[in-house]
């Protein structure tokens, strides 16, 4: 007789057994997720790509150390577009260091209904439209337009109409976009008046400053406009702007800004060629106390005109001064600046004020006087920096001074001031003459990395077939293969 089977295993023995690889399978699990959970608290980054370290500037990491309030970050991007990887990989290491930033990607291409309602509740208008990526916090924003993300080399522009992609700046202004949200309250710009000086509010496509009073409140400043109806500039000014003047100031409105002035007051100052055709304002000679001569002519680069004619310029040769460093492969347009020459102050002081020179013609450089004279050649400056350091003023410690003076204005008009590199010098002279270092030096724009392969028409064969024949046949050949040995 044939006797019954006996089992292997007890049903004790197959409780146990399954019991063991329930908790192997937990004790995995949680292995994993612990790995998972040190790894995101502790991680290292590589750049496999061989390129510059993708970690961050350290002024980056002390913004972002200072977010104590959520900060809801919009990308309001076409996935397509060639600056969007770069975009998203930059939000992912600063979501790494501040659990504060909530980032929310959304392609107006794709999903066009969830763009509206982003532009509604952050009242954005609907003409304003295109890339960008937009920082909220409690009643603030700060918006960062895809098209001052990029540096350009225009090298090339005149000879090959051509112009390259060659830095990422997402860092720097991400940063000064957070520096904005957690700054304290906004301190005031005050726009000069009353002599025909361009208005902030004024919409007009070329001598209109709105573009750049929108630039200057999201740096968190407010913009007013003041006219010297009183003795003195109110206490609130911190910057006083002064955009080409077409009439004269009285001596007593001079004597006024160079008070402010000698007390440790900031001026950004600004003319333009057709000033050369009218009474001076009374600031050239202001000027020249400080230690810089406003040309009566304007600037020619014959680099780029064969014409005395007054017309447009793209100046690229910058100093090592902190408000252009971050632009040393950028250009900008000007038209026709007036020339600026550095002299001895006008006044015995014991503590004099340095100037730098922060933008050149190239060495083709002429200034033409309004007779089509030509009174200077070779590199000559357009713009100039003034800083005078702090002292004491009877008895009581003032603040340094600190003034940016351009021969041309045009430039920051609506027209121009989102062309080339034009609104990033405002931002840096803005940052620079408030004292914000922050948000001028130690945040460099990235390089971007260009790669060409060159293939011959039989290369190109062969990695045809590669592709197509030799991967894909390889994989089949060798699942055949498998399927032999199993099958006999």
């Amino acid at each position: 007789m044939n006797k019954e089977p006996q089992l292997s295993f007890s049903n004790a023995q197959r409780w146990r057994i399954g019991a063991n690889v329930l908790v192997s399978i937990l004790a995995a699990v949680v292995v994993l997720v612990a790995v998972n959970i040190l790894s995101a608290r502790h991680y290292r980054t590589w750049d496999v790509a061989g390129g510059s370290d993708p970690s961050l500037a350290p002024l980056t990491l002390r913004v972002l150390g200072a977010v104590t309030n959520r900060v809801e970050v919009t990308v309001l991007f076409d996935r397509r577009s060639p600056t969007f990887s770069s975009v998203s990989r930059l939000l992912e290491r600063m979501v790494r260091r501040s659990a504060w930033l909530q980032v929310e990607y959304v392609d107006y291409i794709r999903f066009p209904a969830r763009a509206e309602k982003v532009r509604a509740d952050l009242n954005l208008l609907p003409s304003d439209t295109g890339d960008r990526v937009i920082f909220h916090s409690k009643d603030r924003t700060r918006v960062v337009y895809a098209r001052d993300l990029s540096e350009y080399d225009y090298s090339q522009m005149l000879t090959q109409r051509t112009i390259r992609r060659i830095a990422f700046k997402g860092e720097q202004l991400f940063a000064s976009a957070l520096f904005g949200l957690i700054d304290a309250d906004p301190v005031t710009v005050y726009c000069l008046q009353g002599h025909g000086e361009q208005d902030p509010e004024d919409t007009d496509d070329q001598m209109g400053f709105s573009n750049l009073k929108n630039s200057l409140e999201e740096l968190n400043l407010k913009v007013k406009t003041l006219v010297l109806d009183s003795n003195t500039i109110p206490a609130d000014c911190r910057l006083l702007v002064v955009a080409n003047p077409t009439s004269p100031l009285s001596s007593a409105e001079v004597a006024i800004i160079q008070n402010y002035l000698s007390r440790g007051g900031r001026m950004l100052a600004q003319f333009t060629f057709s000033s050369l055709f009218r009474p001076p304002t009374g600031l050239e000679a202001m000027l020249e106390n400080w230690g810089v001569r406003v040309g009566r002519n304007y600037l020619v680069d014959r680099a780029q005109n064969d014409s005395d004619e007054p017309g447009v310029s793209i100046l690229g040769e910058f100093s090592d001064h902190p408000i252009v460093k971050p632009l040393r492969r950028s250009r900008l347009y000007m038209v026709a600046p007036r020339s600026m020459e550095l002299i001895a102050a006008g006044s015995a002081d014991t503590n004099p004020p340095k100037v730098t020179p922060l933008l050149f013609t190239g060495e083709g450089g002429v200034a033409v006087s309004p007779r089509k004279e030509h009174e200077r050649q070779g590199r000559l400056p357009a713009a100039v920096a003034i800083e005078r350091p702090g002292g004491v003023l009877a008895g009581v410690g003032l603040p340094g001074t600190r003034i940016v003076v351009v021969g041309d204005s045009l430039f920051l008009g609506n027209k121009l001031i989102d062309q080339l590199a034009n609104s990033d010098f405002a931002r840096l002279s803005v940052n620079w003459l408030l004292d914000r270092d922050l948000l001028l030096g130690g945040i460099g724009p990235q390089a971007i990395r260009e790669f060409t392969l060159t293939l011959t028409q039989a290369q190109m064969r062969s990695v045809r077939w590669l592709f197509l024949g030799v991967i894909p046949g390889s994989v089949f050949l060798f699942g055949g293969w498998i399927w032999y040995r199993r099958r006999f």
